[in-house]
């Protein structure tokens, strides 16, 4: 469908809807993509889960560190990069907005000086004179998909949605998870063209490369149900493959620009129509009943809507009962590991104390300070990132609870909506991933006053031998203190803040459920009410949304199958 039949066809389903007077804000979303085609937006999302290397990718394409990027999962909220004079604006939640400087940009995306968006950024818009950005190409840096930080995953969904393009991150180190494949599933019915990209292949070999390609291909194919699919390696460090990805880009932008937006906007239209379908057929049912029976079917719905309470409820059980295992599990994995730290320090510490038990006493102290300053941070925070690691590997798990109860929501309603009115009702596709409080990076305290141990003078009176003797075993002491007082930190740290997230999670199962039952009440009472107000022939209003309902079909039939 060309820019021209589209926007006639927007127009005409704007002004059969306004006829109706029932879906007002579909008639909102239409709109949007109305102003998205006049405008010609050509909106390119760089989308993947935490720490795939998106920031990492970005500054490379601009050939400067613009963007904050870090050790641990850094964006907070999403960045538009628009071509202009060097600047960025801050849009706040508020609708207010404020310019910085790009020195002060790290301040308001970061997720360390911004943690859970405290500050209240909806979104960051950054000019940059680059001549990739100047024919109208927005490039959006997104807060990582699953990332186990408030909001960030819905920030991504919202753009995700709101995108023509996607270029989607992907990196050699982990496999493509639960979470990317629900991402993909749903990305399909907004955006029209996808770049997946493989980051990080300057970390390992050309067959591990080829063999980790071939795999991603499989199921990414399965995910968007196609057979060619073509995957560019790149590693942002070094920007191998940079220049390949971004000359089939250019290229598209090139030839093919307007079709590239029309695809995505008939993609967005459908998923609108289709809801918007189900809307009026659902009136147009409750409509064309006796008002006495209507009335009675209304009651029926508020009753059997407290069946979905029920579910709810019973789903946010099973999450605590997940969250528990969870929680059982990074404690009996940091303490597993906090038992293996202490003997390979120990033999460590035994080491450095066997070659050196002839030397001075104080001498030997420094060299096992050094030790403990070195060994025991490093160890700690290898162990701290193992106990990151387990808990995303089963926020993955619970994000797929959490979306297969969500879903069941959907089916009770629809199956309850046919019984009562006869129609297959359409739900928007929507994704949810469970999210915490703040992060999870265990900070270790790297003051070297920290590992010192208590020594009294008369230590060092002994005779060296038994000064030695009783300086080493001291500092057997402090390390196991030292480790215990960590690991037991990190588990109150993991249990605390997931404890906080519980909110979180039966607030998205709450919401959705309070969602699904107000749409569905709102619309039978307005056709009560609509049925109530004699100003208009029943029969008159039942064939105008016959002949409505029966024109969006066709619409949506020729959209289905263009």
């Amino acid at each position: 469908m060309n820019k021209d039949r589209m926007m006639m066809t927007l127009n005409d389903v704007v002004e059969l809807l306004i006829f109706t007077d029932v879906c007002n804000d579909d008639i909102i979303k239409i709109r949007n993509l109305q102003t998205k085609i006049q405008n010609k937006e050509l909106v390119i999302s760089v989308i993947g889960q935490f720490k795939r290397g998106k920031t990492s990718f970005i500054n490379a394409v601009l050939g400067a560190e613009v963007l904050p990027v870090g050790i641990i999962p850094v964006t907070s909220v999403a960045t538009k990069i628009q071509f202009g004079e060097a600047r960025a604006v801050v849009h706040y939640q508020n609708d207010e907005e404020t310019s910085v400087s790009l020195d002060e940009l790290e301040g308001f995306i970061s997720e360390q000086a911004n943690p859970n968006n405290n500050k209240g950024v909806a979104f960051v818009n950054l000019y940059l004179p680059y001549d990739f950005l100047k024919d109208g190409v927005t490039l959006v840096d997104t807060p990582g998909v699953g990332s186990i930080h408030q909001n960030n995953t819905d920030e991504a969904y919202a753009f995700m949605k709101d995108s023509v393009a996607i270029i989607f991150m992907l990196s050699v180190d982990s496999p493509i998870n639960e979470i990317e494949r629900e991402f993909l599933s749903t990305a399909k019915n907004y955006a029209s063209k996808f770049y997946f990209t493989v980051n990080k292949i300057d970390t390992i070999s050309s067959a591990d490369l080829e063999a980790y390609l071939g795999y991603c291909h499989q199921i990414i194919g399965s995910i968007m149900d196609e057979e060619k699919i073509e995957l560019f390696p790149i590693s942002a460090k070094t920007k191998s493959g940079m220049a390949e990805l971004f000359a089939q880009i250019e290229g598209d932008i090139e030839v093919s620009v307007d079709s590239i937006i029309m695809d995505s906007m008939q993609i967005k239209f459908g998923e609108v129509l289709s809801t918007t379908l189900s809307h009026l057929e659902l009136y147009r049912s409750a409509t064309s009943m006796p008002l006495e029976n209507l009335e009675e079917k209304r009651l029926e719905l508020v009753d059997r809507l407290g069946r979905l309470d029920q579910i709810t409820k019973e789903a946010s059980f099973y999450l605590l009962q997940n969250i528990d295992d969870l929680l059982e599990q990074i404690r009996t994995t940091l303490s597993n590991g906090s038992e293996e730290l202490k003997q390979k320090l120990k033999a460590v510490l035994e080491t450095v104390y066997q070659e050196n038990s002839h030397i001075k006493s104080k001498q030997l102290e420094k060299q096992l300070t050094a030790i403990m300053e070195n060994d025991l941070n490093q160890h700690l925070s290898e162990l701290s990132d193992l106990g990151l690691i387990t808990l995303s590997s089963g926020y993955e798990r619970l994000a797929e609870v959490l979306n297969k109860k969500i879903n069941d929501l959907k089916d009770f309603l629809k199956t309850l909506v046919f019984e009562l009115f006869g129609i297959s009702y359409h739900y928007e596709n929507t994704v949810h991933t469970l999210s915490i409080r703040d992060d999870f990076y265990v900070r270790v305290n790297q003051k070297p006053s920290a590992f010192l141990v208590d020594m009294n003078d008369l230590v060092y009176l002994m005779p060296r031998s038994v000064a030695n003797k009783k300086i080493i075993n001291r500092y057997f002491s402090k390390m196991e203190n030292d480790v215990d007082c960590n690991i037991n930190n990190m588990i109150y740290n993991y249990q605390y803040k997931i404890r906080e997230s519980v909110r979180s999670f039966k607030s998205v199962l709450q919401n959705e459920s309070d969602t699904l039952k107000t749409d569905l009440e709102e619309l039978v009472n307005r056709v009560i009410a609509d049925k109530e107000d004699t100003s208009q022939e029943l029969g008159e209003k039942i064939a105008e949304l016959d002949d409505v309902c029966q024109r969006l079909t066709l619409v949506l039939g020729e959209l289905w199958n263009k």
